[in-house]
C-alpha cells in the first residue's frame, strides 16, 4: 500500500483534490437558469447598489475635480516644460481614472450581454443599474 502513494506526484494529488472540491461546490450552482439567483433577497444584492452608487456618486466627481486641477495646472504652468510635463501627467492619470470608473460601471452590463449570447446571463438582483 505505501508504494502505490509514494509513485504519484503530490502535485496530481493536490489537483485531483482541487477538482473534486470544484464539482462538488459548483454542483448546486450549475442548475441555476441566471447567475446570482441565490443572492435575491440577501445583504449581498443591497450591497452592489451601495457599491456601484458610491463609485457613480464619488468616483464621477471626483474624476472631475482632479481633471479641473490638472487642466489649471497644465494652464498655469506657461513656458515652463518640466511644469507642463508634469501637468499632462496627471491628466493623463486623470483620463485613465475616468475610463476604469466608466468601465466599472458599464462592465455588469457589457458581460450580462455577451453572456445572454452564449446561454446564461446575471440575476436581476445582482445588476446594479
Amino acid at each position: 500500500m505505501q508504494l502505490l502513494f509514494t509513485s504519484v506526484p503530490p502535485q496530481l494529488v493536490s489537483l485531483a483534490i482541487g477538482l473534486l472540491l470544484l464539482i462538488v461546490a459548483v454542483g448546486p450552482a450549475t442548475a441555476q437558469s441566471d447567475v446570482g439567483d441565490v443572492y435575491c433577497g440577501t445583504g449581498v444584492e443591497t450591497g452592489i447598489g451601495i457599491v456601484f452608487g458610491a463609485v457613480a456618486g464619488l468616483g464621477l466627481p471626483a474624476t472631475g475635480l482632479y481633471v479641473g486641477r490638472a487642466g489649471l495646472s497644465y494652464m498655469r504652468a506657461g513656458g515652463n516644460p518640466e511644469k507642463k510635463n508634469q501637468a499632462k501627467e496627471k491628466l493623463v492619470m486623470s483620463g485613465i481614472g475616468f475610463g476604469i470608473i466608466v468601465l466599472a460601471l458599464i462592465s455588469p452590463e457589457l458581460i450580462d450581454k455577451v453572456g445572454s449570447q452564449m446561454g446564461f446571463g446575471f440575476s436581476d438582483c445582482v445588476k446594479p443599474f
